[in-house]
């Protein structure tokens, strides 16, 4: 019989090697988001999906 494995087992096994990036500037745990940016090319505007790392030193920056 197959070992029963929920989603909750999934995602900690999937993060469990994962470390945590931590900034060099202010000693900061920094998370990942998506942002998406505009961009103008032709006359014409798009979207610009980036991901970016934020911690304390550029939160304001990207967030502001």
């Amino acid at each position: 019989m197959p070992k029963v494995r929920t989603f909750a087992a999934k995602l900690a096994h999937a993060s469990a090697g994962k470390r945590k990036a931590v900034c060099p500037v202010c000693n900061t745990e920094m998370t990942t988001i998506k942002v998406i940016r505009n961009r103008h090319k032709d006359c014409k505007w798009s979207p610009k999906k980036e991901v970016v790392q934020i911690c304390k030193c550029n939160e304001k920056e990207i967030l502001g």
